[in-house]
């Protein structure tokens, strides 16, 4: 059984800084790192690395930074046959800084071009699709291709692209910034009849499954018709870039698996909480090893 993962691609250049930023100022900058990025190929990258048969579809250009992810991906076994290279666009990347005080990031996005041609999906038994929203017709078509897969929509914010999605997966994983923007109202965990409204909101989207991410305060997730709050693991967040990206991935990993609703969102948790202990995206996901040791230490 493999997981298919579909949308965005991007090579990410990282500056760490420490404070604010002011305008009209020059920054000397001393360090960098630089590493792959995009939600859809991060969570191939992490299903891959743990190791499931994982494929990507997703657009890159015929350039270096192409090159560069393409060596990336292939290096932690995912399979890049279905990884279109457009000749004369460039490969979406993304600079991206750092403050390495508090984790936050402010990320500048170039998407690139984007062209319509002709996709071929895997001949592989799916068992799960990861859509980050990006390609959108690409992604109903890999639902559609693979009628038995689970599909899972990385909703990190209300597109239209990512809503052009969301009615046809089985999980929406949102983020809070989604849940906000969607439904007009900002989460209060305090207020369990508002989070109640705002969970119900998100689930009719699609009239299945929902997940709400809330950043350092956990998430929200439903079990048996009733709403329950998962806490965050503890983490001094160094960076949060490609944490949404690695929790997907793991969500998808964790249905590949079989895995329990509530030990598919641990195991997610605790993987985001890892990663934003280091800078990068792609160069934060943790091992599974890892992830595991980590998870019984913090339930023991």
């Amino acid at each position: 059984m493999a997981v298919v993962c579909v949308g965005q691609s991007a090579y990410d250049i990282v500056i760490p800084y420490d404070g604010e930023l002011t305008e009209n100022q020059k920054y000397r900058v001393r360090d960098r790192l630089e590493c792959g990025g995009g939600p859809a190929m991060n969570a191939a990258y992490l299903c891959a690395l743990w190791g499931e048969e994982t494929s990507l579809i997703s657009r890159i250009g015929d350039d270096d930074y192409g090159k560069k992810l393409k060596k990336i991906l292939r290096e932690a076994g995912v399979d890049t046959a279905h990884l279109v290279e457009e000749d004369g666009i460039e490969t979406p990347y993304s600079i991206i800084l750092s403050n390495t005080g508090n984790g936050a990031r402010t990320i500048f996005n170039f998407p690139g071009e984007i062209r319509y041609r002709q996709y071929t999906y895997p001949k592989l038994d799916v068992s799960v699709i990861l859509s980050d929203g990006h390609l959108p017709k690409l992604s109903i078509g890999a639902i559609e291709e693979y009628p038995s897969a689970l599909s899972v929509l990385d909703a990190g914010t209300c597109r239209e692209s990512t809503m052009e999605v969301a009615p046809y997966v089985d999980y929406i994983v949102c983020s809070e910034d989604f849940a906000r923007q969607y439904t007009g109202k900002a989460m209060d965990l305090n207020d369990p009849g508002l989070c109640r409204e705002i969970f119900s909101q998100i689930q009719s989207i699609n009239r299945k499954h929902a997940v709400i991410t809330l950043g350092e305060k956990g998430l929200l997730y439903e079990e048996d018709g009733e709403l329950k709050h998962l806490p965050a693991y503890p983490a001094r967040a160094v960076d949060t870039s490609g944490a949404g990206d690695i929790f997907h991935g793991a969500f998808a990993y964790g249905l590949a698996r079989k895995m329990s609703l509530e030990d598919i969102l641990k195991l997610s948790s605790m993987a985001s909480a890892i990663s934003v202990e280091s800078l990068g995206g792609q160069s934060s996901i943790p091992s599974l090893d890892l992830t595991e040791r980590k998870l019984k230490e913090q339930e023991r």
